[in-house]
């Protein structure tokens, strides 16, 4: 009897043990969705890609635990790009696995140290790579200055009469006689017939986009229709090219200006502004900032010495001011980077006591200030055009209110954009409250509803605008067949 008792609980022990063994495994297998969901922290580095060696009591003051591993990348790739969110998700885990028990990560191959210390809230109060807060910021500019050069400068020969004019007329906006003005659109005056629009800031004409209406040749041998390639196999490598942009755009500095070339369209710029007086004011704006942490004080006093900055967005809590020619933005209100960004252009002083010289002599970062020495901030800001430019004509997934092979018609509040498609029709803009709707006719013809007011024709191509009805009603349009519209259940011919 006492050996059947035996063998019964032996039994259900075993049974146990193989039910805790299954469930492990279960559990083990599982889709993992939170930290809790892991058994140890080395079954936690493992799951995020990193190999776990041994964790053990630390051998520094302040600190309870020692995490021993191999990152499986390191913290900079050759090509210059960061590891931070690979670094940061594993750190984050281990925080919220040892939450309230300060740690340290130890890879002695890479020699990396990061530290996380909590405060009494368990939340991290302290988080260094290497005994620095700003590891990431200062390791991307110590391979941006270690990897600077200086942009050349290229020798071009101009052939257009209206850039050698503004280069002679110093950039100055009316001393250039530009022709005919048709409209203004997203900040550019349009000078449809002799084919180009400007973009002016403050006195000084600030960027010349010459588009394919353009016949004539604007450098020796180039027109707008040259393509890329035989631009650069008549001018030779680009200063500025960055395949990877949705619209490519490649560039050129010479001594008189910069000139970037993109899919049909050449875009010229007046070089970079320095003034030694202005640098040094704005060098003393920053340190008084680092000094006071004031911003809105800051911000009056930096646009009093630089009114004419190329953007200006000031949103709630947010604010980004860019000045190409000038070669910094200042950002406030987000997670990262508050502050002032320098690019490869910038020149003079940083804080009243630094110059962006000594930064790449000394690899010393002031306070708020951060780097993209590997780009020209002129450069980026016609990426952007380019880009958005594109976008504007050839918006897809509903990016548009009306499109036709020839117009997208974009819409913004009461504010209706016409856009050529291939820029060798008229670009136009029309302001219409209270419209109820928009269908074209044929490539260059619009016809819309006004809601107590009437019906309208507008011929895109020659900015004709017509009012064929007025009165009362909804006036929304259902369909046009042949000439006659049909809305509000019934019709017009036209």
């Amino acid at each position: 009897m006492k050996r059947k008792k035996i063998l019964f609980f032996l039994s259900i022990v075993i049974i146990i043990i193989i039910i805790a063994i299954i469930g492990s495994i279960i559990q083990e297998n599982k889709p993992k969705q939170s930290i809790n969901d892991f058994s140890s922290v080395e079954k936690l580095i493992e799951f995020d890609g990193h190999e776990f060696i041994s964790m053990q009591n630390s051998s520094e003051e302040g600190y309870e635990k020692d995490i021993y591993l191999h990152f499986s990348k390191p913290t900079i790739n050759d090509d210059g790009t960061i590891n931070q969110g690979l670094y940061e998700i594993v750190i984050s885990h281990v925080a919220g696995f040892l939450k309230g028990q300060n740690f340290r990560l130890i890879d002695q191959e890479k020699n990396i140290l990061v530290k996380i210390q909590f405060d009494e809230n368990e939340e991290v109060s302290l988080y260094t790579i290497n005994d620095d807060s700003k590891y990431w910021e200062h390791i991307k500019t110590n391979y941006q200055i270690d990897n600077y050069q200086n942009e050349p400068l290229t020798s071009l020969t101009i052939t257009s009469p209206i850039l050698a004019n503004i280069i002679n007329a110093n950039w100055i906006y009316n001393n250039v006689n530009l022709g005919t003005k048709d409209d203004d659109i997203d900040n550019y005056e349009i000078y449809f017939d002799e084919g180009y629009k400007i973009r002016k800031i403050g006195s000084e004409i600030f960027n010349i986009v010459f588009t394919p209406k353009y016949d004539n040749e604007i450098l020796e041998n180039i027109t707008t229709s040259t393509n890329l390639d035989e631009v650069i196999n008549l001018i030779g490598e680009p200063t500025y090219d960055d395949p990877n942009n949705a619209t490519r755009v490649i560039g050129y500095k010479c001594e008189y200006f910069y000139i970037f070339f993109s899919e049909n369209e050449i875009s010229v710029y007046q070089l970079d502004k320095y003034n030694e007086k202005d640098s040094e004011a704005f060098g003393k704006l920053v340190t008084d900032l680092n000094t006071t942490g004031d911003m809105n004080t800051f911000l009056n006093r930096l646009t009093n010495l630089y009114p004419h900055y190329s953007r200006y967005i000031s949103e709630e809590n947010y604010i980004n001011i860019k000045y190409p020619l000038q070669g910094f933005e200042v950002t406030f209100g987000t997670k990262n980077n508050n502050g002032i960004t320098i690019y490869s252009n910038f020149q003079g002083y940083i804080t009243e006591d630094l110059t962006i010289d000594d930064v790449r002599e000394e690899k010393k970062i002031p306070a708020n200030i951060y780097t993209k020495l590997d780009n020209n901030l002129v450069y980026s800001e016609e990426s952007y055009r380019a880009n958005q430019n594109y976008i504007n004509r050839n918006s897809y997934d509903q990016g548009y209110f009306v499109q036709t092979n020839e117009y997208t018609v974009t819409k913004i509040d009461n504010t209706y954009k016409f856009y050529s498609r291939d820029e060798r029709k008229m670009d136009s803009i029309l302001t219409i409250n209270n419209l109820t709707s928009m269908i074209n006719y044929g490539e260059t013809i619009f016809i819309f509803g006004v809601s107590n007011d009437g019906i309208y024709i507008y011929n895109a191509e020659t900015k004709e605008l017509i009012n064929i009805i007025k009165g009362n009603g909804k006036f929304n349009i259902t369909n046009i067949d042949n000439r006659t519209i049909y809305y509000d259940n019934t019709s017009i011919n036209f």
